[in-house]
């Protein structure tokens, strides 16, 4: 309860320290001030009373002892001469007058008749001294007995004007004095104040120097007492504090360089994933500045079609994903992330590599794997078909010869069955020429737009249920051989066709960019399995029922397309569809 009190004290007050020294031995000094002048008062009054009593006790028994003779020769003159003086000489009395034994009042001082109601206030009671109103004051009336009270009894009344205002003086010199004394204490206590807490003052400048950032302020003091063991270790605290500190500045400037060093996107992110730092790396990378991002969710860096992937505790998984930069480019990468703190859940470390290179460099390998593939199947398929040309040319045409001059119905079945099949072997001997030939290019300016209008005609009756949607945007002309453009485009259209079961669809979309065009064809078919991707553009690769197809045909537009120095890829779900992306150069 003290405590609290002084707490709002303290506060009420404010200030610094000196102040708050000041005030409180001010209080200190008038409190004790104010409790000496109630002490010295009621002291002072206690025996200023108990001396006027004596004196007035004196004075009476005095005066009964001087009157007894008058008294009993009944000389009242003498009386009178006696009472009179007495008055005179001491200034308390207030008056005199002396009784018989029967109460009759023989002298008296009062000059303007005595007063009967103080004859009858004596009366009574019988004690030597008793405080009575006049009216004008207080006076203290003392009764002393003469001769034992036979003869009678004197009166004095002492008037205690005279004691109050001793009192009074007394106590306006006390609280004049507490006054200088208090005057004398507030300047004391400000000097003395000022000196205590000057040490203080200098560790409080301390401690906001450092607060500034003004590492390694040593604080000088003269003092020898407490303060000074706490300034001394307020200095090696802060000497220790400057040294860990440039310490951990070199460390810091080290981990920089050496995070800044790093090829890869370093992300500090908190248990919310919000972005607390990266490296310049991850700057270049995602070309964000830092301002852009700090305190925003890591989220924001994650491909809106694939975003992050996370466990069941909420925790980034390591592995491949897909990346968007500041200009909305998507591109692939590998993250991996680490706690900041094994078993505390304070934030981690992303690291996101960006592996457009190498997915370029093994697409490209696979591009240059199976072009050297095609051509060695190339000049193996061009070496089968001469030497299997001629002989099927003798067969089909020694079957036609027979089956026009035989009449047996029997033999000129087989003889049309050896025909067809010399034929269709012939068919199969054309494409691996066509496969193996690598003639030279017809290159012209063409649209490819116009090339994907052509073809849709040729193949308008091929599509009956199937809808075809094309958006083509306006492309620049480039230089290619239109037939052999045409041709690919047939053959994954006819592929398209056959691969869609029932309520077909069939996507066609062009769109430029600043270096090349872009042909995409996507159908709703029942898509090419995983395991199968990497075999299309294989000769004599189908999944088609023998018979049906040679396997030749997305060869034959592969070797096409890289005879333009364009690519062509494919992505595809079983279930889903399948979609041909082509890329020729403008």
């Amino acid at each position: 309860m003290l405590k609290d009190t002084v707490i709002k004290i303290n506060n009420f007050i404010g200030g610094g320290l000196v102040r708050k020294f000041v005030v409180w031995i001010v209080v200190i000094i008038m409190l004790l001030g104010a409790l000496t002048t109630i002490f010295v008062q009621i002291s002072l009054t206690s025996t200023l009373s108990e001396e006027l009593h004596e004196r007035g006790m004196a004075i009476s028994r005095n005066l009964a002892a001087s009157s007894t003779e008058p008294l009993l020769i009944e000389d009242t003159v003498s009386l009178n001469r006696l009472i009179g003086n007495i008055k005179k000489t001491e200034k308390d009395v207030e008056y005199i007058f002396i009784t018989d034994a029967k109460g009759k009042v023989l002298v008296h001082t009062f000059n303007a008749g005595f007063p009967g109601e103080l004859l009858t206030a004596h009366t009574e009671t019988s004690s030597s001294s008793r405080l009575l109103d006049t009216g004008d004051g207080y006076v203290i009336d003392f009764k002393a007995p003469i001769l034992n009270g036979r003869a009678g009894f004197v009166h004095i009344g002492l008037d205690e004007t005279s004691l109050n205002e001793k009192i009074t003086q007394t106590s306006r010199i006390i609280m004049m004095l507490t006054f200088i004394v208090g005057a004398l204490g507030v300047f004391m206590a400000y000097i003395a104040g000022d000196y205590l807490t000057r040490p203080i003052r200098a560790l409080v400048k301390g401690a906001e120097e450092i607060g500034r950032g003004n590492l390694g302020y040593q604080i000088e003091t003269e003092s020898t007492d407490e303060i000074h063991i706490l300034s001394k270790a307020f200095n090696q605290m802060s000497h220790n504090l400057n040294n860990s500190i440039n310490e951990l500045r070199t460390s810091e400037e080290r981990y920089k360089k050496l995070v800044d060093g790093i090829s890869d996107a370093v992300i500090l992110i908190d248990s919310q994933k919000n972005i607390l730092s990266w490296n310049s790396a991850a700057q270049e990378i995602f070309d964000y500045s830092f301002e852009e991002v700090v305190g925003k969710s890591i989220n924001m860096l994650y491909s809106p079609f694939k975003g992050i992937v996370t466990d069941n505790m909420g925790e980034i998984l390591d592995g491949e994903g897909v990346f968007i930069k500041k200009n909305g480019m998507l591109f692939p990468g590998v993250v991996s992330s680490r706690p900041l703190q094994e078993g505390a859940d304070v934030g981690r470390v992303v690291v996101i590599r960006d592996i457009t290179h190498q997915k370029e460099m093994k697409k490209l390998e696979k591009q240059l794997l199976q072009s050297d593939r095609l051509a060695t199947i190339g000049q193996l398929a061009a070496g089968v078909a001469h030497e299997i040309n001629n002989p099927l040319a003798n067969i089909s045409l020694y079957a036609q010869m027979l089956l026009k001059k035989t009449e047996d119905e029997n033999a000129k079945s087989k003889l049309k069955t050896i025909d067809d099949e010399a034929n269709r072997a012939a068919h199969i001997v054309q494409g691996l020429l066509e496969f193996a030939r690598r003639s030279e290019l017809k290159l012209n300016p063409i649209d490819i737009n116009i090339e994907i209008d052509k073809v849709l005609s040729i193949l308008n009756h091929q599509f009956n249920d199937i809808k075809v949607t094309t958006l083509l945007e306006p492309l620049p002309l480039i230089y290619a051989d239109s037939g052999q453009i045409r041709q690919v485009i047939i053959d994954i259209l006819t592929n398209s066709i056959q691969a869609i079961t029932k309520n077909g669809e069939i996507m066609i979309r062009t769109t430029a960019n600043h270096d090349h065009i872009e042909i995409s064809i996507s159908d709703n078919g029942y898509g090419i399995p995983r395991e199968n991707m990497d075999k299309i553009f294989d000769p004599f690769f189908t999944t088609k029922e023998p018979g049906e197809g040679t396997g030749l045909g997305l060869s034959i537009c592969y070797g096409i397309i890289n005879r333009h120095n364009g690519t062509i890829d494919v992505r595809s779900e079983v279930g889903i569809g399948t979609t041909f992306t082509i890329k020729l150069p403008v």
